[in-house]
């Protein structure tokens, strides 16, 4: 028979950091506070700062876009040039006389450099087309600056040769959350090159962490002044999952040259949505293994209860990048619920899946108060539902997928920077497997669904960050 488990996510709450505004107080969550010294507690790793990235990490067991495989594949196998849209795009690059302009998507990994420059060193052999390269910047994480910048350095050496830098941006300046005046600002710097200009990414990018700038929110910036748009031109959208470029697109489609309209071509590594036909290199691969096919594994199943907006997006990862419905995973929209103690033991009480998640967040809340009030709200529910385990009627999990680095407003109108970044908390209780004989080790949020399988079913293959004590630990710490 399988164990029931309840995994109790605070998203958005971590361990405050020195710099941060003090949030956290035992007075504010106190059930909370009680279950880490009654109990097993321990922090893990995480270093996303949402709930999309989170649970695509968690179920997908990936620290990076899933899609990265795709090109390393051809890279290493040197298959890049046997792609018939990258193909296209040389075929059309040498035919056309005309300046090609990648917008590529850019975070911490390393190996964005290694597909680009494969890509370059096929579409540029002879180094002697104009290629500008303009990077967008998706990261919600404030602490990846620092890795940004090694990238960028990479970049800056690895690819110098094969194309020039122009723009670097964040994805909220030209994706479908733009603002047309914005969108209208950007193009106004692509045609006439006039704008805030930075040769260093070193010093650009200490400036927006000392301004507490989210990444994707960069506002455009020009790097070099040397590239140049013309009437021909080609646009690839070097882009590492389905974006919408809707807008974006439209607004460089209406660029005209004096009374001739553009002839711009287009291109996508992947699927872009926009009014436009656009070819592109790869189908979007799905996950092999994902949470729907681990919990099948396991003779299990589960339901999550979250807001109805969030659906789609779990649903996507969890079901190994397919947006399909599932008799494994099911969802109940917790918002008639979420602030009702009773509500939330009923609902846990009522189903008999052996997992079930319940998904609040904090990162969404614009002041201080609202947040303290939203904490409290939730330890309440929290002690509801450690009350109803009477003897361990299932495992309780209390954990978070990601901290959150946000700036909220004080009841004195004052910015408060409050940083719960870097790690999360991980609270275990079980009648049955205690402190007393268990340890939790060292780990990150993509363990603890492997914790939850294994607990759910103790033959299963997974490993869990809650082990047994070996009798070298006993002797050494008892």
């Amino acid at each position: 028979m399988n164990k029931k488990t309840v995994l109790f996510l605070i998203n958005g709450f971590g361990v405050e950091k020195k710099e941060s505004y003090s949030i956290y107080d035992a007075s504010i969550m106190p059930t909370f506070d009680e279950l880490t010294k009654k109990h097993m507690f321990s922090t893990i790793d995480s270093h996303v700062s949402n709930y999309f990235d989170a649970y695509r990490n968690i179920s997908l067991d990936v620290n990076e876009l899933y899609n990265y495989t795709l090109l390393d594949k051809d890279v290493v196998n040197k298959t890049l040039a046997n792609n018939s849209v990258l193909q296209k795009v040389k075929t059309d690059l040498d035919t056309r006389k005309s300046n090609l302009h990648i917008f590529c998507l850019v975070d911490t990994s390393m190996k964005i450099v290694d597909h680009l420059k494969e890509t370059l060193k096929y579409l540029n052999f002879n180094q002697d087309k104009k290629i500008f390269l303009h990077f967008v910047i998706a990261s919600t994480n404030i602490e990846d600056y620092k890795g940004l910048v090694e990238v960028f350095s990479k970049i800056n050496i690895e690819l110098a040769q094969y194309a020039t830098i122009g723009f670097i941006m964040g994805l909220s300046a030209i994706d479908n959350t733009a603002k047309a005046v914005d969108l209208n600002f950007f193009f106004k710097m692509f045609i006439s090159k006039v704008g805030e200009k930075w040769q260093s990414f070193t010093q650009k990018f200490d400036v927006l962490y000392a301004t507490r700038a989210l990444p994707r929110s960069t506002k455009p910036f020009i790097v070099n002044s040397n590239f140049e748009l013309g009437k021909d031109d080609m646009f690839f959208f070097f882009n590492y999952d389905n974006i919408n470029l809707t807008n974006f697109i439209d607004s460089l489609a209406g660029i005209s040259f004096g009374t001739e309209a553009n002839n711009f071509s287009y291109y996508s590594l992947f699927s872009v949505t926009s009014n436009k036909e656009i070819p592109y290199m790869y189908n979007i691969e799905s996950a092999k293994y994902s949470m729907v096919s681990n919990l099948e594994s396991i003779g299990a199943t589960g339901i999550v209860l979250c807001h109805n907006d969030q659906i789609p997006i779990i649903n996507y990862f969890c079901n190994g990048l397919k947006n399909e419905a599932s008799e494994t995973l099911k969802f109940v929209d917790i918002t008639p619920y979420e602030n009702d103690p009773n509500s939330i033991v009923s609902i846990i009480n009522q189903f008999n899946n052996d997992l079930i998640i319940i998904n609040y967040e904090i990162d969404n809340l614009e002041t201080v108060t609202e947040l303290k009030t939203k904490l409290t709200t939730i330890d309440n529910v929290l002690k509801a539902v450690y009350d109803n385990i009477n003897g361990s009627k299932y495992t309780l999990i209390i954990s978070s997928l990601y901290g959150m680095n946000k700036i909220l407003k004080t009841d004195k109108g004052t910015n408060a920077n409050v940083i719960f970044a870097g790690r999360v908390p991980f609270i275990y209780i079980d009648d049955f497997i205690t402190g007393k004989n268990y340890l939790i080790e060292q780990g990150t949020i993509n363990d603890i669904p492997k914790s939850v399988y294994k607990n759910i079913r103790r033959d299963s293959k997974f490993d869990s960050i809650v082990e047994k004590k070996n009798g070298l630990y006993k002797l050494f710490f008892k």
